[in-house]
């Protein structure tokens, strides 16, 4: 049975909340290099001289954009933890928990195929790549190690922007399309559907026809008073 829209929104903030935490902790320990720490303070300084008007915003802009530069440059290995730390989780560990990570456990939810054959990991690896930053994650890398600013900021500004509309696309297609299939279905073959059982949606609908006359009892009850 297809998964409710709204379960697979709420597993993946899930994933998310999950990914950015671990990752949070793990960069922690990823020393980083003093340059990266007065860059930081540099922006800190910029952003205060725009708001008391102290530099116009073109300065703003102009400077911003070379500090920003420079600190994504020197927040690579941050950025690779990020990016494997999504693969293993979003993949491997999607592949040996057969379809759930564990927001979609949570919202009892998984991903199976969608002509009933056996998920490999590049299966996985496919939404991972379209839906869970890898793949954009992994460009940044590449462009700003091999490349010019200029070429960085085009290529970065472009991608931005593609997979924003890639994103708001899957996401009106899990929410509005009949079998509730985005971009990172229909590239991996896959769908993702409810994995609860008919007897527990039956329990949770007896559970709501009780409540329910429960409650006009109560209402009738108290008009009777």
């Amino acid at each position: 049975m297809k998964a409710n829209s709204y379960k697979r929104v709420l597993a993946y903030l899930v994933d998310i909340m999950i990914i950015s935490f671990v990752s949070l902790l793990l960069t922690y320990f990823v020393p980083t290099s003093e340059n990266y720490n007065k860059l930081n303070k540099e922006f800190e300084t910029l952003t205060i001289d725009y708001r008391n008007q102290e530099v116009t915003m073109e300065e703003y802009l102009e400077k911003g954009t070379d500090i920003n530069y420079q600190l994504n440059k020197e927040g690579v290995p941050q950025t690779i933890v990020s990016t494997v730390l999504s693969i293993i989780y979003f993949v491997v560990l999607t592949y040996f928990m057969n379809g759930e990570t564990l927001g979609k456990k949570l919202m009892k939810i998984k991903i199976t195929s969608n002509n009933d054959k056996k998920l490999t990991m590049n299966n996985y690896l496919i939404r991972a790549l379209v839906i869970d930053s890898v793949l954009i994650n992994i460009i940044t890398i590449i462009t700003i190690l091999l490349f010019s600013k200029d070429i960085y900021l085009t290529s970065y500004n472009i991608i931005s922007y593609v997979f924003s509309f890639v994103y708001i696309v899957s996401l009106a297609m899990i929410l509005f399309s009949k079998n509730g299939r985005g971009l990172q279905d229909i590239l991996a073959n896959t769908k993702v559907i409810s994995t609860e059982t008919v007897e527990e949606k039956q329990e949770v609908l007896e559970k709501e026809i009780v409540n329910k006359k429960d409650s006009k009892i109560e209402d009738a009850e108290i008009i009777a008073k």
